[in-house]
Parts: C-alpha cells; structure tokens; sequence
C-alpha cells in the first residue's frame, strides 16, 4: 500500500473554507502516481521508452468528511485487483 501525504492550501478550498470537491479527484492522482513510483514505475519513462500510458477509465468518491484549509490529509493507495490489460486502486 502506499501512503501520501497533502497539505491543503487556501486555494485548494471553495468560498466554504472547505476542500472543493473536484480538488479531491487532484489528490487521488497524486497518491496513484506516487504509488506507481514507489512500485518502480516512473510514468514519464513508461511512455517514453514503452509507450505504455495509465490512463484513468472510471472514478467513484463518497465524500464522507469535509477537508479544510491547512489540514494534512493522507492518501492511501493500494491495489484491489489486478486485470489482464488494466488495474483497480482504492
């Protein structure tokens, strides 16, 4: 599993002082990017030298509690199932 840590900034936040919902979809990519690396693969080189792409086919999100200005959220990633031609994170 990987572990990620974000800083919410003020610009991360909606009128509210809370984190605007769609920011969040930001964050996931980050922890999935950075889970991807841990696991050796440095996405930029992937293309480059393999042509292979991880692209994002669906996305689900319950938001169960507001993030706010300031606070350190932690993005945990892991692999839930493994397919022939892709890969399901939670």
């Amino acid at each position: 599993m990987g572990d990620f840590q974000i800083r919410i900034y003020y610009e991360d936040t909606d009128s509210g002082g809370v984190v605007y919902y769609a920011n969040y979809l930001k964050f996931i990519e980050r922890g999935r990017s950075e889970f991807l690396r841990e696991m050796g693969f440095e996405q930029d080189q992937l293309i480059i030298q393999q042509n292979i792409i991880f692209a994002v086919k669906s996305i689900q999100a319950d938001y169960l509690l507001p993030a706010r200005f300031n606070d350190l959220i932690s993005i945990h990633t892991k692999v839930e199932k493994i397919r022939h031609t892709s890969l399901i994170f939670s």
